[in-house]
Parts: structure tokens; C-alpha cells; sequence
């Protein structure tokens, strides 16, 4: 009996496995054809494409090709060693009369091609100061076929803005956008002539906010929107629109090894055209606010030296002589956590928010002194280009923190141009140390040692010395002011 319930058993697995294999392997294979897309995502991608066709159709109008042209005279006889490159045009000059035609030149014409905005129906035009800097004669060629000589209105070489206008009535033009509104993933659409190929529209989206430290070796103010909306050489001055098809950026620079798109660009947001286009287009010069102090970003062992929580913030280093901080009772070691009324991020945070605020204008800023907070009233100077002075070397005194200090003798003061000044002077700095990779440098004129002034080499030593671990110095150099916090070796 067993037996046969093992047969049965058997016969029964046998028959569900041969079922399988006929349904799964015998049987051929039948192509599945896919349906046809829901309505709901068709309507939802036409959607979309409608409104960047409406942008596209809104914009155009009001962007313009500025093709800037510059002229470089040269002898005719160094004719020989200067070729004119593909977008020059070579001319003579009629040599003056007498000595037999000397003073004979070429003149060569040089050509660069960029973009721009019409911000209003009277023919004022927006576009980048590196776009018209230097140059003899711009002009601009519209959508719609018109041409027209421009000349400039202003300019601002810090935040690489100009203005140029043409004569014109009841022109085209697109409006300016908030940008603090903007957030990060938002679509949005640039416009320009790449490569001379007017009429571009490209799409793409806020890929960062608050871009700083992009252009090398430019002392301007940088707040950029970063974007992946292709831009290519031509789209500078070109503007960024949101899909309302209004201006939330100029399109300015990329980052490229080939000089051609590779999603990362950007433009000058906004909020910043909004704070210079008054003065741009009255041709003035823009004035911008100044506190009149050198600071710097927070990081975990200043922020633990200062007792402050975060990293966010900008800590005072130096407060100049009858300027507005110290007038309104800003001290060196002081943390500056809000400006009126909004809290302040870094450096670049702090200094791109004074300088647009009027000069003279009252504002408030809360700083954070001894860990606690106090609200200072302060009426904004005004910007200067003053700079400070230099640094020089000489030797002695040698301390546990990787360098080698001297005191601040007479001739050191001439050399150095700090009279007045106390403290003891950097002479040399081990690469391999801490103080080098903050900065510290030969010349560096060290003012303080953990918040204690020192004027002679002896002091320094002995702050150093009765220190524990950490050293928080306060050193001044042709920069200004900062704090450097070191730990003994």
C-alpha cells in the first residue's frame, strides 16, 4: 500500500512539472505590444512644452546680438608680424603729409559677439561689462531684423553689469523677476546669440544658489545662480528667465576646460541688477555701503574659540578708524549672526548685503560677544578702494606652533608700513605645519595671542607656552585683520 501512495505522489509531481515545462518552455513566445501612453502624462509633457514655447515667444523680442568692435592701430611696418584673425578686417590710414609718409599705420578691426536684454521700451539695454569694456563701436542686431549703433550708459566692472542703449520708441522688452523667490530645481530658460547664432533658447534648472569664489582674481561681487542650462561663449549678457518669462539672471561665465557648455553656468542674479540699474542707466557710478571692518569665515575651532554654536556667521578680525562698525561699537572678536534682520551665512553673505544697502542708510546688526547676543545700531559708510599695506621678513624667537616670529622694530614699522602697530612679526613658517595651511606667512604681523595683545617676542612665547592646547592668534597683513586658531605641536 505504501507503494502505491509513493506511485501516486510520483505520478502527481510528474504531472504539475510537465505542465510547467509545456506552458513555460513548449509554448512560444508571444510579443507583447506596448499600450499606448496615459492621457494624463501626454497632457502633463504638453503642458510643459507649451510653456517653455511661451517663454521662448515672450522673450525673443527683447534680446538682442551686440557685436563689439574695437580697433588696434599698428605700424605698416610690423605689418609682417600681425595676422588678422578671422573676425578682423584689415584697413589703411592715410599716413599724415610730409617726411615722406612717416607715421604710416594699419588699422585692424577686432570683433567680439555677445547678447543682451531690452529692459525697457525706450532702448535701454542690459548685458555684461565684459561684453562692452574697451570697445569703439557696439552695435545691436534684433529679432526682428533692425540694426542700430548703441552706445554705453554705464557700466560696473564689480559686478560685471552695463547698460547700453539705442534710439528707439515702444521697443520690446522683458521685466525683472525676483530672484530671492528662486529655489533650487526651478526650471528655467536662457537666451543668447552662442557662437554668434542669435535667437538660442535653452532650457534647464537652478542647479545651486549663491555661488561665490567662481571668477579667479576678480575683486567684484559674486552671488551667482548656477545653472545647467546650456551657455556657450556669445550668451554673455544673455538673459535667464523664469517661466514667466521674466529676468532672474544675466548670464555671465562658465566653467569649461573646451570653452563650450558642460551644464555648469552662471548668472548674476536679480536682486543684484535691481540694486546697480538705477545708477547704471542715470551713467553714474554705483555706490555701495562699507562697514569698515576685515572678516572672516567661521570654522569649528573659531567658533569654539568665540563660543558660538555653528559655523554660521562672519567673525570681526579688525575694525578700521572712525568707520561705521566702530562707530556703532563693533569689536575685533565680535561674530556678526544677523543683518538686519536676516542671518548671515559667510563672508560673502555679509559683504554682498552691506554693499547694497545705500550709504547712510540705518540698519541693525546682532553680533555674538562672549556668548551672548547684542543688537548694535549702525548708519552704513561708504566703499572706498583704500588698501592697506605690505610685508617684509627678519628673525628670531622661535615657538612650538611651526614658526619663527621677531620684534616689531623701527625699521621693521617703515618696511612694513605699520607704524603705530604692536605685536611681533612672522620671519619664517614650516610648510609642513598647521599655521601654514591656515595662511600664516613671513611678514604676517601677529597682534594677539588667545585674545591677549603682545608687543615683544618674550610675551608671545610666554602666551604660547602657558597655553594648553590651542593658540588663537590674531594676525595683520597686507589684507587686513584675522584670526587663526592653531593647536601646539
Amino acid at each position: 500500500m505504501k507503494n502505491n501512495w509513493k506511485i501516486i505522489i510520483s505520478f502527481a509531481v510528474g504531472s504539475i512539472a510537465a505542465a510547467w515545462l509545456v506552458g513555460h518552455v513548449a509554448s512560444p513566445v508571444t510579443a507583447q505590444t506596448p499600450g499606448a501612453p496615459p492621457a494624463q502624462a501626454l497632457a502633463a509633457a504638453q503642458s510643459l512644452s507649451d510653456a517653455f514655447a511661451w517663454v521662448a515667444d515672450s522673450v525673443k523680442p527683447a534680446v538682442v546680438s551686440i557685436v563689439a568692435t574695437k580697433y588696434v592701430s599698428m605700424p605698416r611696418n610690423f605689418h609682417w608680424f600681425f595676422t588678422p584673425g578671422e573676425d578682423d578686417e584689415e584697413q589703411d590710414v592715410t599716413p599724415p603729409r610730409g617726411r615722406g609718409g612717416r607715421g604710416e599705420t594699419r588699422k585692424f578691426r577686432q570683433e567680439g559677439i555677445g547678447s543682451g536684454v531690452l529692459i525697457d521700451k525706450d532702448g535701454y539695454i542690459l548685458t555684461n561689462n565684459h561684453v562692452v569694456k574697451g570697445m569703439d563701436e557696439l552695435k545691436v542686431f534684433m529679432n526682428d531684423k533692425r540694426e542700430f549703433d548703441a552706445k554705453v550708459v554705464g557700466t560696473d566692472p564689480k559686478t560685471d553689469l552695463a547698460i547700453v542703449k539705442i534710439n528707439g520708441k515702444n521697443l520690446p522688452s522683458v521685466p525683472l523677476a525676483d530672484s530671492a523667490t528662486l529655489r533650487v530645481g526651478e526650471w528655467v530658460v536662457a537666451v543668447g546669440s552662442p557662437y554668434g547664432l542669435p535667437q538660442t533658447v535653452t532650457a534647464g534648472i537652478v542647479s545651486a544658489l549663491g555661488r561665490s569664489g567662481v571668477l579667479d582674481g576678480r575683486d567684484g561681487y559674486e552671488d551667482f545662480i548656477q545653472t545647467d542650462a546650456a551657455i556657450n561663449r556669445g550668451n554673455s549678457g544673455g538673459p535667464l528667465v523664469n517661466l514667466q518669462g521674466k529676468i532672474v539672471g544675466l548670464n555671465t561665465a562658465i566653467y569649461s576646460s573646451s570653452g563650450g557648455n558642460t551644464g555648469v553656468g552662471f548668472a548674476i542674479p536679480s536682486s543684484i541688477i535691481a540694486g546697480v540699474l538705477p545708477s547704471l542707466k542715470a551713467g553714474k557710478a554705483v555706490q555701495r555701503g562699507q562697514l569698515g571692518v576685515m572678516i572672516q569665515d567661521l570654522n569649528e575651532d573659531l567658533a569654539q574659540q568665540f563660543g558660538v554654536k555653528q559655523t554660521k556667521g562672519v567673525l570681526v578680525a579688525q575694525v578700521n578708524k572712525d568707520s561705521a562698525a566702530e562707530k556703532a561699537g563693533i569689536q575685533p572678536g565680535d561674530v556678526i549672526a544677523q543683518y538686519n534682520g536676516k542671518h548671515i551665512e559667510d563672508v560673502n553673505d555679509l559683504r554682498n548685503r552691506v554693499a547694497a544697502t545705500a550709504p547712510g542708510a540705518k540698519s541693525t546688526i546682532i553680533v555674538i560677544r562672549k556668548g551672548k547676543e547684542v543688537t548694535l545700531p549702525v548708519v552704513v559708510g561708504t566703499a572706498t578702494e583704500a588698501a592697506t599695506a605690505a610685508a617684509v621678513e627678519e628673525e628670531k624667537g622661535v615657538s612650538n606652533l611651526g614658526m619663527t616670529v621677531t620684534n616689531l622694530t623701527k625699521d621693521l614699522e617703515r618696511k612694513l608700513d605699520c607704524r603705530g602697530e604692536k605685536g611681533v612679526v612672522v620671519t619664517d613658517v614650516d610648510q609642513n605645519s598647521l599655521a601654514y595651511r591656515r595662511g600664516v606667512r613671513e611678514g604676517d604681523l601677529i597682534i594677539e595671542v588667545n585674545r591677549q595683545p603682545v608687543t615683544a617676542v618674550g610675551e608671545f612665547e610666554k602666551a604660547v607656552k602657558g597655553a594648553r592646547n590651542n593658540v588663537l592668534l590674531l594676525i595683520k597683513n597686507k589684507e587686513g585683520s584675522r584670526f587663526v586658531p592653531l593647536h601646539k605641536k
